[in-house]
């Protein structure tokens, strides 16, 4: 695989871009808010959110979603904005229960199928996301609908078929922005990382770095991969911007395990215990979307196994899925085993269990 950055606008553009869109939406709403503008500002946010790795908008994007059904309760666009919202967050019944009132155009069917197949998909029932995946693909095939269907075959064990869907995906982008490439080679990096191929994870994410530079996720998840494969200089590297830029504690955990590998334990223990206490703020708000990340670091760097194992069972029993699994029969191995966790890539732990 391999992409040409020129034939995409320069991601520096793209994400100041995308920034000035939100800017400008933020400011017409000043003027009456409309439905679809305000879904284009929570879109926009959640967006730029994902790829800075911004939890603060997120939260922006989950006010502007109660802004729209509070302002437009029978709108579809809204109710499904609010729908996306739930299932990001984890909140499935929730989201369920958006998602069944939403009667409205083609359109909107086709977003509201969307969201339903993710809904499938991260509580396990993939069969039937399956089966929404392919039409969904059959009836266009884009960027978004093969990239979708590759990251759920990915999650089913077909690596080899979610290759060729990535590959696919890419493909058929005739797009100039480099937002949705980055996205998808994205998540094309993690599946790489989750089937225990760590140098294709590299090559993938490299090439990510070099479509969207700033892509906060893209470099902190190569910076995994380099302390997972011994290459502590290059993973410092990469993770030493990341917390300036992004406010999630993963890359604070990333950074404690970079530091307890090159034998500075008590500056690993500052960095961690920092993002204890990120974690502990984001887990009373958001309990159901970080049980799964905060396991990882507590069985992790974060030492707290027991901890671990509520978390992971909690996790469990918002989804059976084969990593939500795997990820509790890890923390109870680990409380069981009572020892002390060393440097052995916290996120690792998590990306690894078997999908």
């Amino acid at each position: 695989m391999k992409l040409d950055p020129a034939r995409y606008t320069s991601g520096r553009i793209a994400l100041a871009n995308l920034s000035a869109s939100i800017e400008g939406l933020e400011r017409s709403r000043l003027d009456g808010a409309r439905p679809a503008a305000l879904v284009s500002l929570a879109d926009h946010l959640f967006l730029r959110g994902d790829v800075l790795g911004r939890i603060a908008d997120h939260d922006r994007a989950e006010a502007i979603a109660g802004v729209a059904v509070s302002l437009f309760p029978a709108d579809p666009a809204a109710m499904l904005l609010r729908a996306r919202v739930a299932e990001r967050f984890h909140r499935f019944n929730e989201a369920h229960a958006w998602l069944d009132q939403v009667v409205g155009s083609d359109g909107a069917n086709r977003q509201a199928l969307k969201v339903r197949a993710s809904l499938l998909q991260a509580t396990g029932k993939y069969w039937e996301a399956l089966a929404l995946r392919e039409r969904l693909a059959n009836d266009a095939r884009g960027i978004d609908t093969l990239g979708a269907l590759a990251t759920l075959s990915a999650e089913m064990g077909q690596w080899a078929m979610a290759e060729l869907l990535y590959a696919e995906a890419l493909e058929v982008d005739e797009g100039f922005s480099p937002l949705p490439c980055a996205q998808l080679l994205f998540e094309w990096g993690v599946g790489a990382m989750r089937h225990g191929a760590l140098e294709r994870a590299e090559e993938i994410f490299v090439q990510l770095d070099a479509i969207l530079p700033g892509h906060v996720p893209g470099r902190g998840h190569r910076a995994e991969v380099a302390l997972a494969r011994g290459d502590l200089d290059t993973a410092a590297a990469l993770i030493a911007p990341l917390p300036a830029v992004s406010d999630d504690p993963e890359y604070l955990a990333t950074r404690a395990e970079i530091l307890a590998a090159r034998g500075h334990h008590v500056d690993a223990e500052s960095e961690a215990q920092r993002a204890a206490e990120a974690y502990a703020s984001l887990l009373a708000r958001r309990p159901e979307a970080y049980a799964d990340h905060a396991a990882a670091f507590y069985m992790g760097i974060g030492n707290h196994p027991r901890l671990a194992v509520e978390l992971a069972t909690k996790n469990r029993a918002l989804r059976d899925t084969p990593r939500s699994r795997g990820l509790l029969a890890k923390a109870q191995a680990k409380a069981k085993a009572r020892k002390t966790p060393h440097a052995s890539g916290w996120f690792l732990d998590l990306v690894r269990i078997p999908a």
